[in-house]
C-alpha cells in the first residue's frame, strides 16, 4: 500500500505537474514585448488568450497605468518600514475606500490574500475554536488553517458544499467550542461554481457557534455593487462573516484584502496580525493602481464595465449550449470547465487547443480528482465576440478528436462526472481485437504450472498460496475479512502470455501507512464509527502477499497496449464492485516506462515502505553469515542477537491445536495494535486455523528455554506465520510478547530464526517485509526501494488524512 504523508503528497503533485510541464502545458512563458489582454506570446506563437483571470481587463486601463506612474514619481517604489513602526498615508487612502465600497466595513490591505489568511486565521480562530474546511477552500486559506492546528485547534473536512455534511459535523462538534469556523471560497476556481451562500446565512442563524471565513478572490470586480465580489453582492456585510478578496483578478491590481464585520474584529488582526505587523505595506506604484481602480468602482462605470463581461459570458453559455462539450461551470461565472477524465486526454485536447492557437488551463489534480481532470479556460472583457466563437467552435471539433485518439468514450467521460450519457458511441480501443483478457475469480480455474511459472520464485502467492487465502478470507460476517479474488491473463493473437496479474477486493483503511499520530486520531472516531475514512479497494496483489505481483512481458512489441487493456477491464470491475481506489503496487521507482504509461492513464505514484530482501543465503555458519555484513550491523548482531540465542527454542509447526491458534492470534494483535504506522484492520480470529495445515504455510515459534522464562507455562514468545516455495520464504504474520522484548530482542532474534530457516531449507531469498529497515539491515537485508501507483473516483478521504497530516508536520 501506498504511503501517503504531507512530502510524499507534495511530491506525487509535483510529478504530475512535471509531467505535464515536459508535454508544453504548464510553466510556461509569456514572451511578448507588451501583454495585449486578448493575445498572449508563447514560444514565439501568439495565442488567443483564455486563461488569463483579469476579468474586467483593468489591468491595461489607462487610468490605472496612470496611477501607478504618478505614485511611482511621488512616492517611489517602496516604503520600507514594518507597519507595526510606520504606515503610509497613502495606504491608509486605499482603505478607506475600499471600505466606502465595503459600506462602511473596516478593512486592512496586504501584500496578497495568501498573506491575508496568514495574518488573520491565527488571530481570529483562538484555542476554544473549530475549524472545518470545505474540500475545495483554497491552499492558501487550509495553510493558514494549519498554522491555528498547530496551537491544537481541531480542524475537519467536509466534501464540497455538502451542507447537510456541515450541519452534522457542527453536531459532532457539539458545544465544547466557542466559534465553528466554516472555511470557503465564494467562487470556486477550478469548476466556477459559487458558494450557497443565502443557505449558509440561514445555517448562521440556525447555529450560533457557526462563523464562516471566505475568500472571494474570483468573485472580485465582475460581480455585486461596487464590484465587490460574489458573497458580498449576494449577502452583504454579515456580523459573523470574514470575507478575503483580492486587488488583483477582476480588480486590476495586486494585493489582499481583509473585509470584517465591525471594528473590534478589525482590531484583533490589525493590532498583531502576524506578517501585517511586521510586512510592509504595498509597494507606492500598486497602491497607485489600486486607487485608480477603487474610484473606477465606487462610480456608475463599474455596472458597465460589469454588464460588457456578462454579454462576453452569456454569449460564451449560448454557443457551449449548441455543443455536445461536458460543461461542469456555473454559468454565473466566468470560469468554465470543460470534462476531460483521464489525464491523457486532458494532455491531449489542450494541445490541441494550443496547436490552434488559443491558450487554455489544464486542471489537474489536486484541483481536482485524477480521474476528473478537465480543460479550464476564462472569459473576460479582453476578448471580443469572434475569439469566443472561434474558441467553442474550436473545442467542439478537437473533444471528440482528442477522444478518439486516446482511445476514450464519451460515456466513461460521463461516468467520471457523474453526468447524463449524451452518447453511447464507445470509441474503438483495438484492445479486444488484440488481445484476449482471461478474467477469472478464483486461481483453480487457472491451470498451476501456468500460474508458477512466473510467479513461484516471485513472493508467496505461487498457486497454492492464493488458494490458501482464498479460503482463509471468505464467508466472514465483517466485510474487511471478505476478499474478492481477480485474475488476469492478457494473450495476443497468437496466445502468447503477454501479461499477469491478480487483484483483490476489500475495504481498506484509508490511513494505513499516514503517520502515526493521525491514524491514533482517526482510530478515535472509528471507536463510534468503523468505517470512518476507509474505501472499498481493487488493489494489485493482497495485504498478505509481497513481491512482484504483475508479470509483464517487456519484448513484446505491445506489451503498452497489454497494460492499457488490462486497466481498461480494471476500470470497469471498479465500477462494478463500486470501488474508489485502484491500486496498483510494487513497482521498482527506477521504472521510469511503467511510471509514463500510468501516469497518462491518470494515476499517480506515492512512495511505499522499502522491501526489505536477503537474498544472499550461501553461509553456512554464524561467522559466515557475519562476515556478509557491514562492521557496524556486525556488532550489533553478536551483540543482539547470537548473544542472547542460546536462551531461546525454536520449533516448526505445520498444523497447531485450536488452543495454539487462539495464543498465536493473541500476540499477532500485541504487534497490531502498536504499530499505527501500518495501520489496516485486523486480519480475522480464525486466519490461524484458515491456514494451518495448508501446504507451503508454517509456524516458526520461539519459546524461551526454561531456565530465563519465570512464568509456569512457558508459552510461545514470538510466532511467524511463514509461506515457503521452492526458492522463496516469505514470513508474512508475526506475533509477539512484548513484556520480553526488552531483555531479549525477541524481535530481532526472530528475524535471523527466519533466515536461518530459509536458509536450512536451502531457498535462494527471504522476503522480510515492509518497515523496521534498520533491524532487518542486521540480519542481511537490502532495502528495496518500491512505488505503488493510485487512482480514486473522489479525493475528499486523502484530502482529508492530508489535512489532518499537514496540520501536525
Amino acid at each position: 500500500m501506498a504511503k501517503i504523508h504531507h512530502n510524499n503528497y507534495l511530491d506525487t503533485i509535483a510529478e504530475i505537474f512535471d509531467h505535464a510541464k515536459d508535454r508544453g502545458l504548464m510553466f510556461l512563458t509569456q514572451q511578448d514585448e507588451r501583454f495585449r489582454g486578448h493575445h498572449l506570446n508563447i514560444s514565439q506563437r501568439p495565442l488567443l488568450n483564455f486563461g488569463t483571470c483579469g476579468y474586467l481587463g483593468l489591468e491595461l486601463d489607462q487610468r490605472l497605468i496612470e496611477g501607478t506612474k504618478d505614485f511611482a514619481d511621488r512616492y517611489g517604489t517602496q516604503f520600507s518600514v514594518s507597519r507595526a513602526y510606520l504606515n503610509a498615508d497613502i495606504n491608509l487612502e486605499l482603505e478607506a475606500l475600499l471600505s466606502e465600497m465595503y459600506q462602511g466595513c473596516p478593512v486592512i490591505v496586504q501584500s496578497s490574500t495568501s498573506t491575508c489568511h496568514i495574518s488573520a486565521i491565527p488571530s481570529l480562530v483562538r484555542e476554544r475554536d473549530a475549524i472545518i474546511l470545505d474540500q475545495s477552500v483554497h491552499m492558501s486559506v487550509q495553510t493558514g488553517c494549519q498554522l491555528a492546528g498547530h496551537r491544537g485547534v481541531p480542524i475537519e473536512m467536509i466534501r464540497h458544499s455538502h451542507l447537510e455534511m456541515l450541519e452534522r459535523k457542527i453536531n459532532e462538534l457539539g458545544q465544547g467550542y466557542e466559534k465553528i469556523w466554516y472555511m470557503i471560497d465564494g467562487v470556486y476556481s477550478m469548476y466556477g461554481d459559487v458558494a450557497p451562500m443565502h443557505d449558509l446565512v440561514e445555517l448562521l442563524t440556525k447555529y450560533p457557534q457557526l462563523h464562516l471565513y471566505v475568500d472571494d478572490a474570483h468573485g472580485m470586480g465582475w460581480y455585486g455593487p461596487n464590484g465587490t465580489g460574489y458573497v458580498f453582492g449576494e449577502v452583504g456585510a454579515h456580523e459573523k462573516i470574514i470575507l478575503v478578496t483580492t486587488l488583483a483578478k477582476g480588480f486590476g491590481a495586486t494585493g489582499g484584502v481583509i473585509v470584517f464585520p465591525d471594528e473590534a474584529t478589525y482590531r484583533k488582526v490589525r493590532t498583531f496580525g502576524g506578517p501585517l505587523t511586521y510586512s510592509h505595506p504595498l509597494a507606492p506604484p500598486v497602491i497607485g493602481a489600486a486607487t485608480a481602480s477603487a474610484h473606477i468602482h465606487l462610480s456608475e462605470e463599474i455596472g458597465a464595465l460589469q454588464q460588457e463581461l456578462r454579454d462576453n459570458v452569456d454569449y460564451c453559455n449560448e454557443r457551449l449550449a449548441a455543443t455536445d462539450l461536458p460543461v461542469l461551470s456555473d454559468p454565473k461565472t466566468p470560469i468554465y470547465f470543460i470534462g476531460a477524465g483521464q489525464l491523457r486526454v486532458g494532455h491531449n485536447l489542450v494541445n490541441r487547443m494550443i496547436g490552434e492557437g488559443i491558450y487554455v488551463n489544464l486542471a489537474l489534480f489536486p484541483a481536482v480528482p485524477v480521474k476528473c481532470t478537465g480543460l479550464r479556460f476564462t472569459i473576460t472583457r479582453h476578448q471580443r465576440l469572434e475569439d469566443i466563437r472561434a474558441l467553442v467552435a474550436a473545442l467542439a471539433h478537437h473533444y471528440p478528436l482528442a477522444l478518439e485518439e486516446e482511445q476514450v468514450s464519451q460515456a466513461s467521460i460521463a461516468k467520471a462526472f457523474r453526468l447524463p450519457v449524451i452518447s453511447a458511441k464507445k470509441a474503438e480501443t483495438g484492445a479486444d481485437s488484440k488481445y484476449k483478457i482471461q478474467y477469472e475469480t478464483t486461481i483453480q480455474a487457472i491451470v498451476p504450472s501456468l500460474w508458477n511459472e512466473r510467479f513461484s520464485d516471485q513472493g508467496s502467492f505461487d498457486w497454492n498460496g492464493l488458494r490458501s487465502l482464498e479460503q482463509a478470507f471468505q464467508g466472514h460476517e465483517r466485510a474487511e475479512h471478505n476478499w474478492g479474488f481477480h485474475y488476469f491473463i492478457v494473450r495476443d493473437t497468437s496466445e502468447r502470455v503477454v501479461l499477469m496479474t491478480f487483484f483483490t477486493s476489500t475495504v481498506y483503511k484509508d490511513d494505513m501507512l499516514a503517520p502515526a499520530s493521525v491514524s491514533r486520531r482517526i482510530e478515535e472516531k472509528r471507536a463510534d464509527d468503523p468505517y470512518y475514512l476507509t474505501s472499498r479497494t481493487l488493489a494489485m496483489g493482497s495485504m498478505l502477499t509481497e513481491g512482484n505481483h504483475l508479470y509483464l512481458d517487456r519484448q513484446h512489441p505491445a506489451w503498452r497496449d497489454a497494460l492499457k487493456a488490462l486497466l481498461e477491464k480494471l476500470s470497469e470491475l471498479q465500477d462494478q464492485l463500486q470501488a474508489n481506489t485502484l491500486l496498483l503496487r510494487d513497482f521498482d521507482t527506477a521504472d521510469t516506462e511503467i511510471k509514463s504509461c500510468l501516469l497518462n492513464e491518470g494515476f499517480v505514484s506515492v512512495d511505499m515502505p522499502n522491501t526489505n530482501v536477503v537474498s544472499d543465503l550461501t553461509w553456512g555458519n554464524s561467522e559466515e553469515f557475519l562476515a556478509r555484513l557491514s562492521k557496524n550491523n556486525r556488532r550489533h548482531a553478536r551483540k543482539e542477537i547470537f548473544r542472547l540465542e542460546e536462551c531461546f527454542e525454536v520449533e516448526i509447526k505445520e498444523q497447531v491445536t485450536d488452543k495454539e491458534a487462539h495464543y498465536f492470534y493473541q500476540l499477532y494483535l500485541e504487534v497490531k495494535r502498536r504499530n499505527y504506522g501500518f495501520n489496516f484492520f485486523d486480519y480475522p480470529q480464525t486466519v490461524v486455523q484458515s491456514l494451518s495445515g495448508q501446504p507451503g504455510w508454517e509456524f516458526l515459534v520461539l519459546r524461551l528455554k526454561p531456565a530465563y522464562d519465570p512464568r509456569l507455562e512457558r508459552s510461545p514468545v514470538s510466532v511467524c506465520w511463514c509461506y515457503r516455495t521452492e526458492r522463496s520464504y516469505c514470513p508474512m504474520i508475526l506475533g509477539m510478547d512484548y513484556n520480553f522484548n526488552e531483555d531479549f530482542k525477541v524481535y530481532k532474534q526472530t528475524l535471523y530464526r527466519v533466515v536461518q530457516r530459509a536458509q536450512h531449507l536451502g531457498i535462494d531469498q527471504v522476503y522480510l517485509g515492509l518497515s523496521a529497515d534498520t533491524d532487518k539491515r542486521k540480519v542481511g537485508a537490502i532495502q528495496v526501494p518500491k512505488v505503488a501507483y493510485l487512482q480514486t473516483r473522489d479525493n475528499y478521504h486523502w484530502e482529508v488524512i492530508e489535512s489532518m497530516t499537514a496540520s501536525q508536520e
